[in-house]
């Protein structure tokens, strides 16, 4: 009868060691000193080294101040821009500057706002490239590795654990259920070495 339990005691430890190695992960969240040794949770001891390479790989390979400068810097952006400001301006001159100044209004015809909007989008077409050139140059000076790193080590170690616990809480109450359900496996491996090795000796 003993044997049967065998398997159900194994699944326990797997999914205790597996527990507490995950719980390890973030706890101590502060590093506690226990005479021959000190201890503290992997990832708030490594909070520094997780936040510089978190940096360099979103600045790298997400979010690189050059592909921000692309996207902004294109023309459909330019478009829009200029089509935006035209939009507004022809609203305002057909509506509210013309409640403002009713004398000049008077001499203000479609044709007038037309030749002003026109001549405005010929300056456009120069200034909005200028303009966007000026902003790219400004964000591709942006230290987005400095900033995500700052950013990430000066989290609390309560933060980080809630981040990053969203991410992988999934995957660690897999890892939890593995090492019970192997644990159990391997449970009944012994039992079946131990009845095989009685077998083998009573047969003897």
């Amino acid at each position: 009868m003993v044997l049967y339990i065998i398997p159900f005691i194994s699944a326990a430890i797997g999914w205790f060691t597996n527990y507490v190695a995950l719980k390890m992960l973030f706890h101590p969240r502060e590093k506690r000193d226990f005479g021959l040794f000190k201890l503290q949770g992997i990832f708030p001891k490594r909070k520094p080294v997780l936040a510089e390479r978190l940096g360099r790989i979103v600045a790298r390979d997400l979010f690189s101040a050059k592909m921000i400068s692309e996207k902004l810097d294109n023309g459909d952006n330019r478009d829009k821009i200029k089509e935006t400001i035209l939009v507004q301006l022809d609203a305002y001159l057909r509506t509210k500057f013309k409640e403002s100044n009713p004398m000049i209004a008077m001499f203000l015809n479609d044709k007038m706002i037309d030749q002003f909007k026109d001549k405005l989008a010929e300056m456009l077409d120069e200034l909005i490239p200028k303009l966007m050139n000026q902003m790219t140059s400004k964000v591709e000076n942006i230290d987005i590795e400095k900033i995500v790193h700052d950013r990430v080590n000066n989290f609390s170690n309560e933060k980080l654990e809630s981040l990053l616990m969203a991410v992988i809480k999934k995957e660690l109450k897999f890892i939890e259920l593995a090492g019970a359900v192997l644990g159990f496996v391997i449970g009944i491996i012994q039992v079946g070495i131990i009845m095989f090795a009685e077998g083998y000796s009573t047969a003897i």
